[in-house]
């Protein structure tokens, strides 16, 4: 049996959902979306690594504008791999780099990985055996499409003995040093294919801090430096990283403030990983203008198709956006969150105009602060 909102509005997906739709419209954070545009033009082909920061409390859209990064690089740039990322999976982590670095190995398909191996040249492949031949052999062999070094490079599985002896390799990849050759051979892979820049989009920093304990939460840092540092001289040009982190206010204090001071005796390597940093960018709530924009492009889209229309499913007033304004103070989470509710009951009661009288009945009901 369809549901009052497929059967009436030809919709399958509540158009205010309060899980975080990634594919959404943005609304309002145009400084934010200039800032990070900037930093993608300045950093791009550059010399160097690049580590940025999106900072925001929660519920203000750190995930939302990453991967709104994300897609801009995806649409408008051919010579930049973009890669969207949560800093740690949710199982428990035993060796943080060689971890990180299989995750982004294994956000590309094996498609993905001939295509982009298949534009470099055999004397670029060379030279990379000469300096490092084990990932020289391991990426020739995906470049030919070998299902086994695929795996090894993604960590998929546990490569037994016999299947080494198979791949042509005598070393497992099964440390962060190791994993740091095979990154740092991908880039210059990249940079020999015709692509300047691995850029990537990183979630959830403050990750870090509820799996991880004492010593380790540094080590995690001081990796992360590390890679941030990767280059060799006798490899020559590689393409650079161009890192976006996703951090909370909570986690940015508890990283630049009680990390620095609590190492600042004795030494450490926060503040070596936080000199690194080139730009920060901060999430503030939403303006009353923003708050009406975001209101108005959720109650275009058909997310059926995706796409925004011209008139909203349900009209609304500009007193009831100054009201949901003032209740959520421009957070973008509270604003979904209300006006979810609110289109709810609104479509099942088959309102014609949404208001602030209908809003607060609607509020009471389910228990919310008016």
């Amino acid at each position: 049996m369809k549901s009052f909102m497929e059967s009436e509005y030809k919709l399958k997906v509540d158009p205010f959902d309060n899980k975080v739709d990634l594919s959404a419209p943005m609304a309002g954070r145009k400084k934010e979306k200039e800032a990070w545009s900037q930093i993608i033009r300045q950093r791009t082909g550059q010399r160097g690594n690049s580590f940025n920061f999106v900072i925001g409390d929660y519920g203000f859209g750190k995930s939302f504008s990453l991967y709104k990064i994300y897609e801009e690089v995806k649409k408008k740039y051919e010579n930049v791999i973009p890669i969207f990322i949560t800093l740690l999976p949710e199982d428990t982590i035993r060796k943080f780099g060689l971890e990180f670095i299989q995750r982004i190995f294994s956000k590309f398909e094996m498609k993905d990985f001939k295509r982009i191996l298949s534009k470099v040249r055999k004397e670029d492949f060379d030279h990379l055996k000469s300096l490092l031949p084990e990932p020289a052999i391991i990426f020739e062999k995906v470049r030919k499409g070998n299902d086994l070094a695929f795996v090894f490079l993604r960590g998929d599985k546990v490569i037994d003995a016999k299947e080494m002896h198979a791949l042509g390799v005598g070393r497992k990849l099964d440390s962060t040093d190791r994993a740091k050759d095979y990154l740092l051979s991908f880039l210059y892979l990249l940079k020999k294919a015709g692509l300047d820049s691995l850029l990537l989009a990183i979630d959830e920093v403050e990750y870090i801090f509820s799996q991880m304990r004492g010593s380790k939460i540094s080590l995690a840092f001081n990796t992360l430096r590390g890679i941030h540092d990767l280059q060799s001289l006798e490899l020559g040009e590689t393409a650079n990283m161009i890192f976006f982190f996703g951090i909370s206010i909570d986690g940015w204090r508890r990283l630049t403030v009680d990390l620095q001071k609590r190492e600042k005796s004795q030494g450490g390597p926060i503040q070596p990983f936080i000199d690194r940093k080139d730009n920060v960018i901060t999430l503030e709530p939403l303006s009353k203008e923003e708050t009406k924009e975001l209101i108005k492009l959720r109650l275009k889209q058909n997310r059926t198709t995706g796409i925004v229309g011209e008139k909203p499913l349900i009209p609304f007033n500009d007193e009831f956006v100054g009201y949901v304004f003032d209740l959520t103070k421009g957070r973008p989470r509270d604003i979904v969150r209300r006006c979810d509710i609110v289109l709810l009951e609104g479509l099942e009661q088959k309102i014609t105009l949404i208001t602030v009288t209908f809003a607060k009945k609607v509020y009471e009901s389910h228990g919310l602060f008016i």
